[in-house]
């Protein structure tokens, strides 16, 4: 069976539509939720939110599904591993941690922060229902 970032950066390819910038960061994304978990200066605390961010990019059937929309259907993962990211930098009082974990093409810090700052654009309504599906409440 071929890892599931191939996978994904094979359905992706060819995508020339809407997001295609961000889209093309999801195989590092992924990448990215997954290393941080080796990490040794990840804090333990925020481990659940990254397997989350991670099962999340396998479901099908998710917020926005890949079936349906197709590699637009990634925007709501792509979304999801940049809150939990900014979320990691935040508990861990330093970006280092993400810089060192990643390897996409466009600087993470600045694309992070442009994600989360079109978050309506990109997601519409639907981040609340995104934070319930995961099982996250932001209080």
């Amino acid at each position: 069976m071929k890892r599931f970032d191939v996978m994904l950066e094979n359905d992706i390819s060819d995508y020339e539509g809407e997001f295609s910038d961000l889209i093309h960061q999801a195989p590092a994304f992924y990448r990215l939720m997954t290393r941080l978990l080796d990490d040794k200066d990840l804090p333990r605390s925020i481990s659940p939110r990254i397997i989350a961010a991670i099962a999340y990019f396998i479901l099908p059937e998710d917020i926005i599904p890949e079936d349906r929309f197709g590699p637009v259907g990634y925007i709501d993962d792509i979304y999801l591993c940049a809150f939990v990211a900014n979320e990691v930098m935040e508990e861990s009082g330093s970006s280092n941690i993400i810089s060192r974990n990643w390897d996409g093409t466009r600087p993470v810090i600045e694309l992070i922060r442009e994600i989360l700052d079109r978050e309506k654009e990109l997601l519409g309504n639907e981040k609340e229902r995104m934070m319930q599906y995961i099982g996250f409440n932001e209080d």
